[in-house]
């Protein structure tokens, strides 16, 4: 089991450390992260989140 969460661990670090060597330097330099598909796909999933939160406050 130890081994399992050292591995999760060491799974995670090496996921941190390529975002930091890859999307932060992009991101600074000015370069879009997501493709224009992706950007539609996440602006209409937060938009539909923002009607639901909105629509539950309106209830109470």
């Amino acid at each position: 089991m130890v081994w399992l969460i050292l591995a999760l661990v060491i799974g995670v670090a090496l996921a941190g450390t390529v975002i930091g060597l890859v999307a932060v330097p992009a991101r600074r330099e000015g370069r879009e992260l997501l493709t224009e598909r992706a950007e539609g796909m996440v602006s209409s999933v937060t938009e539909r989140r923002g009607r639901k939160v909105s629509s539950e406050s309106d209830s109470e």
